[in-house]
């Protein structure tokens, strides 16, 4: 038989030590101790110092973190880096056996008119006149011009100057001018020829054409996100019922514009010129200028030049 005892003032000995803890809390911060006042006082600094590192490290003041990135990133440059150097035999054992990189032991200003000739007959680049000029430099600065005239269309031009860089020798074009015609481009150019040196070697092994140019490189999804647009087509935003041949006495070809002025440049006949807004030009008056387009005023009609954009 067991016997249990209860004690009847545990519950109010309990509430006695509750009351008695409130009643020291709510004590006044006059009437604290010193050890008191030192206890509350280190738990504040703890905090404190608590909130600040943590602030510290998540905002990473000491660049811990930058370094870190930093330092992964530079261990992944210099693994690339091994990796290329450790195929560079390869790449050049490869480059060496190439049969299309072999030249003749001779090169001479006729080789270079071919080959520039065969280049403009594959990408439809009508030559009206292909004239080498003397050597300059040597060893790899060796460099000979080539004065280039044609008659084409953009497509075609960008389909000639894009297939340089696959053909056997350096060909750089340097001054290049561009003139728009009633029916083509006109296109003069300088070519510098460096026999010396080799192009970059490229994807493709051979010239393409000016259609597979359009028709792929250009709308190719595989390629990057790059639009390619005509600048020497003729303004597609003409003012309602106006004639085609008015729009083609005059092409805008370049704008400056701020807050307060602003600047076109314009292809006319009679060459280039520069207007301002309110300007007279021929008949018209320009009477609206900004970022891209201008707007001309014929009495009571006006019509709209504007920059060929890539939509």
């Amino acid at each position: 038989m067991s016997t249990t005892f209860v004690e009847f003032g545990g519950a109010a000995s309990a509430r006695f030590s509750l009351s008695q803890l409130m009643a020291h809390v709510r004590v006044p911060l006059a009437a604290w101790s010193r050890r008191r006042r030192w206890v509350v006082a280190l738990l504040i600094a703890a905090v404190v110092f608590g909130l600040g590192t943590h602030g510290w490290v998540v905002a990473d003041f000491g660049g811990v973190e930058a370094s870190r990135a930093a330092l992964e990133a530079a261990t992944r440059h210099l693994a690339d880096a091994r990796r290329a150097l450790a195929q560079l035999p390869a790449l050049r054992r490869e480059a060496a056996a190439k049969p299309g990189l072999q030249l003749p032991a001779s090169w001479t200003s006729a080789d270079d008119v071919r080959i520039v000739s065969e280049l403009a007959t594959q990408n439809g680049v009508s030559l009206l006149s292909l004239e080498p000029g003397a050597v300059s430099g040597s060893g790899a600065q060796s460099m000979r011009p080539i004065q280039l005239a044609a008659h084409t269309d953009f497509v075609h031009l960008m389909a000639f100057f894009r297939g340089l860089s696959d053909l056997p020798v350096l060909i750089v074009p340097v001054d290049v001018t561009v003139n728009r015609d009633a029916a083509s481009l006109g296109v003069r150019a300088t070519l510098h020829v460096f026999s010396a040196l080799r192009p970059a070697t490229s994807a493709a092994t051979d010239s393409a054409p000016a259609d597979a140019f359009a028709d792929e490189t250009l709308d190719s999804e595989e390629e990057e996100d790059i639009v390619f647009f005509d600048p020497f087509s003729l303004p597609q935003m003409l003012a309602p019922g106006e004639l085609q041949s008015d729009a083609s006495e005059l092409r805008l070809v370049g704008l400056l514009h701020d807050r307060t002025r602003g600047l076109a440049l314009l292809d006319t006949p009679d060459g280039a010129t520069t207007v301002v807004s309110g300007q007279q030009l021929g008949a018209e008056r320009v009477t609206r200028l900004d970022a891209l387009s201008i707007t001309l005023a014929n009495g009571g009609g006006t019509r709209t030049l504007a920059l060929t954009e890539a939509s």
